[in-house]
């Protein structure tokens, strides 16, 4: 490891934050390049090598000093990956279950047409109950087909609190559709 790295790694363990970014500009692009060959999306590249980072920085007491920094924050970056990946196979699996669950009720094309006009009332009769920032988010991510990073920006949240409104906003709306009976 470089004497810079050391002496950058010493003084964030000493309190000075700041010095973090010698250390972050230096093993960046080595972790971009991990993530970006696995994830191969640059918006989850983005945020994926920010998590890399932020890991590393509250693990840093778990880092021997003197070690191979750049080898320590890679495979950090590696678990990362791993973890990002087995959750999006995970979301996929959902996503496939719910498709066949879907496709075998929308068989029957005239009941299909009702339940399709029952989700549809019920959704908008829900819709109009949300917060406006919980309306904008959906808008954004459903409608407009916006990220996350977007979608923190416009709201001036964090990317996880966006992430984390989403989720209660569409726990919220399959609950409101199933109260008025949106559901079949």
């Amino acid at each position: 490891m470089s004497a810079e790295i050391d002496q950058a790694l010493g003084a964030v363990r000493a309190g000075r934050v700041e010095a973090y970014a010698v250390v972050m500009r230096r093993y960046q692009q080595e972790v971009w390049r991990i993530v970006a060959f696995a994830l191969r999306d640059i918006e989850a590249t983005e945020d994926l090598v920010q998590r890399v980072f932020i890991r590393a920085y509250f693990k840093l007491d778990g880092f021997e000093p003197g070690g191979d920094f750049g080898a320590w924050v890679r495979a950090i970056a590696r678990n990362l990956v791993r973890e990002e990946l087995r959750r999006g196979e995970r979301e996929e699996r959902r996503l496939r279950v719910y498709h066949q669950h879907l496709a075998a009720r929308l068989a029957d094309d005239a009941a299909a047409g009702e339940r399709e006009e029952r989700l549809r009332a019920a959704l908008a009769d829900c819709r109009g109950q949300l917060s406006g920032d919980a309306e904008r988010a959906l808008a954004m991510r459903y409608e407009q087909d916006l990220g996350f990073e977007t979608i923190a920006r416009e709201l001036g949240r964090t990317v996880a609190a966006a992430r984390q409104m989403l989720a209660r906003v569409r726990l919220s709306l399959r609950q409101c559709i199933e109260e008025k009976g949106g559901r079949s």
